[in-house]
């Protein structure tokens, strides 16, 4: 057999034209055929190109896999695409997922240019396939499922039929089917991924940190693990980073490759997530790194903190806010999400205090879920909506915290996008008017104890209308069309909502921002308007009403820390307070580039009695002083005592590459 000389398209939910030339003979046409094929005692395939195949259970997103199916006399045959004179046994799997979250979910297994599919009850190779509901496969037990719709069908293979390749509704029928692959993932089997417990001190005697990382009940062969992508000489679960002691303030990556295998031949090969060590010389008070739509790409995080300590001379923020789309579509279910996606999330944060709102491709609850546990001073009961996500000023930061230490003038309000998400007669309607209330309630509430912090309201979606609004233009600053994209990007009653946080800011004096991310999609560049500044807002989407309104608060993007999706440029906002004025710059963990903004705030916080501050003198801003444990070390010092001179702030505000003012 030929090996394939085509490469795979990674076909997708679209209608593709395809026709076959009339006087093609019936050989020639893609037709599915078996042969035999040996399988080692080690449950691997070693075949006539030499390369050896290893079991496993499940299909992984981008990886080829050789697909072996039993006769109904026992033997294991190797399923094979056959065009004219050429074979190819390798089918590609491709999972779709940069796609909006309400897409249904789609998976091709394809060689060459076609796709197998159900086709009145076997499975064929076709290229021209479309759906609108979920198809999708997956090995199942010991078969090969396809999923379409609501319905399941199953892989019946009988070599002496006319059509061998039948795909059945009844599993009893199904045949056995097992799947090999040689790629950098095999099955995955890390069940606990490697994370710092908290950031450290330069120069404070902390002692080496300590990784672990967590698997199934398999059998493991090796382990190796490496530091800023050098091996190191530990193969167990457990690693103690000694090299990671001493070092200047930045960012390290630690991380390691498990290969293993179990009791019924499966074979076990996965990367951990890049867990980030955050070596500070201290804490920046009320300062805050936020970004949105990172798009799974976790390790633009960990870069996004190492450009702030450049930035600051080696300091961290005092908090970050993860404003949604941290996974990509379609919305994985909340289990999934917390047992695989936020834990690599948590290990590319270093250990520093984090809250999460959700965006259209997470499940607001698991983001709830991710800010309730941090306790940071937020609501004791978060709904899937959100609420109060974090209080500088709370008990819980004096007891849970640790850079949030310092941002004691600083309350954080999300919203989750699902709170506008409306389902009515069938339809999808995206509106804020659910949310306006419980804005308003915060808000109330925070008027009634305000002592100056700075109110941040963190949601994925904006309140602008696209297009219409003046500065809503792409990266080249072209003006996008009037009401590009649709109620998802242009929510209704967003006037009222805007307003709603106009009538705080204004009649009790309160500095507010509000900060955004999702537009990247829709090609849009970050926006940045602020007290004076005319903010044009949907009322209504199918009837194009909206409404103008001059703000009295911060209207921003947080940044779009992808790079794989619209003008997504691996963008993120760092804020901080600055004297009389919160300094706000829009950075890149690609390039050195800048844009600064200065917004004069109205007050200057003022602690309330219960909390303990320290008093800055002229020449210092002095963080919050708590002794907390160094991160599995066992070293009693304080993470965030160290005062940060003038000089840093002196060096921020120097530190422009460009200006908005």
């Amino acid at each position: 057999m030929n090996k394939k000389k085509i490469p795979a398209l990674l076909i997708t939910a679209a209608v593709c034209l395809w026709t076959f030339p009339l006087e093609a003979a019936a050989d020639d046409l893609p037709h599915l055929k078996t042969s035999e094929v040996t399988v080692e005692n080690d449950e691997v395939l070693t075949l006539d190109d030499g390369q050896k195949w290893y079991k496993v259970n499940s299909f992984e997103d981008n990886n080829d896999y050789v697909i072996t199916v039993n006769s109904p006399s026992g033997k294991e045959q190797l399923l094979t695409l056959s065009e004219g004179e050429e074979d190819d046994y390798v089918w590609h799997y491709y999972r779709q997922t940069i796609v909006p979250s309400t897409y249904p979910k789609i998976s091709t297994l394809s060689s060459w240019r076609y796709a197998l599919v159900y086709s009145d009850g076997k499975l064929e190779p076709q290229i021209n396939f479309s759906t609108g509901s979920d198809m999708y496969w997956e090995h199942y037990g010991s078969t090969l499922r396809y999923n379409i719709g609501d319905a399941s069908y199953y892989l019946q293979y009988d070599e002496d039929s006319e059509n061998p390749f039948l795909l059945t509704g009844d599993e009893k029928l199904a045949s056995e089917v097992s799947i090999y692959t040689n790629g950098d993932t095999l099955e995955r089997c890390i069940t606990g991924q490697p994370a710092a417990e908290s950031y450290v001190l330069q120069d404070s005697g902390y002692a080496a940190p300590v990784f672990s990382v967590e698997t199934s009940d398999v059998s493991i062969d090796s382990i190796s693990w490496f530091v800023d992508g050098e091996k190191q000489f530990c193969s167990s679960l457990t690693f103690k980073a000694d090299t990671l002691t001493g070092r200047p303030a930045g960012v390290h990556h630690v991380w390691c490759i498990i290969e293993a295998h179990d009791n019924s031949g499966i074979h076990y090969r996965e990367k951990s997530a890049e867990a980030a060590f955050v070596i500070a010389k201290g804490v920046l008070p009320d300062s805050v790194l936020t970004f949105s739509d990172v798009h799974e790409e976790y390790r633009l995080i960990g870069d996004a903190i190492e450009k702030v300590i450049q930035k600051t001379g080696g300091y961290i923020p005092s908090l970050i806010i993860c404003s949604g789309d941290l996974i990509n579509g379609p919305t994985p279910d909340t289990d999934v999400a917390l047992k695989r996606y936020f834990p690599q999330i948590v290990s590319n944060l270093g250990g520093l205090d984090t809250v999460f709102v959700a965006g259209n491709h997470d499940p607001a609850q698991a983001a709830s879920i991710m800010s309730a546990a941090a306790g940071l001073g937020g609501e004791d009961t978060l709904t899937a909506d959100g609420g109060l996500i974090f209080n500088g000023s709370s008990p819980d930061v004096e007891k849970n915290g640790r850079n949030s230490l310092s941002a004691k003038g600083i309350v954080v309000y999300g919203i989750n996008y699902e709170a506008a998400v409306h389902i009515k007669d069938g339809q999808r309607h995206i509106s804020y008017d659910s949310v306006i209330g419980d804005v308003d309630s915060f808000l109330k509430k925070a008027a009634e104890d305000y002592h100056g912090e700075l109110i941040v309201i963190s949601a994925h979606s904006g309140m602008h209308l696209l297009g219409v609004q003046p500065e809503s233009v792409n990266r080249n600053d072209y003006q996008l069309s009037k009401w590009i994209g649709e109620n998802a990007y242009n929510v209704d009653m967003s006037y009222e909502l805007a307003r709603t946080i106009n009538s705080y800011a204004e009649k009790y004096d309160m500095d507010i921002v509000y900060l955004f991310g999702h537009d990247h999609s829709r090609y849009e560049a970050e926006l940045f308007l602020t007290d004076g500044d005319t903010l044009i807002s949907p009322i209504k989407y199918a009837d194009s009403s909206y409404g103008s309104q001059p703000l009295k608060f911060t209207y921003a993007h947080a940044g779009y820390l992808s790079t794989v999706i619209g003008s997504a440029a691996s963008k993120f906002t760092f804020f901080y307070r600055d004297g009389d004025k919160v300094n706000f710059d829009l950075m890149s963990v690609s390039t050195d580039d800048v844009i600064h903004n200065e917004v004069r705030t109205k007050n200057t916080f003022t602690p309330s009695v219960r909390t303990e501050t320290t008093t800055s003198s002229a020449t210092t801003v002095a963080a919050t002083s708590n002794a907390t444990d160094s991160p599995q070390t066992g070293d009693d010092m304080n993470v965030t005592a160290i005062a940060v001179p003038a000089f840093i702030i002196l060096l921020l505000s120097r530190k422009r590459k460009g200006s908005n003012i």
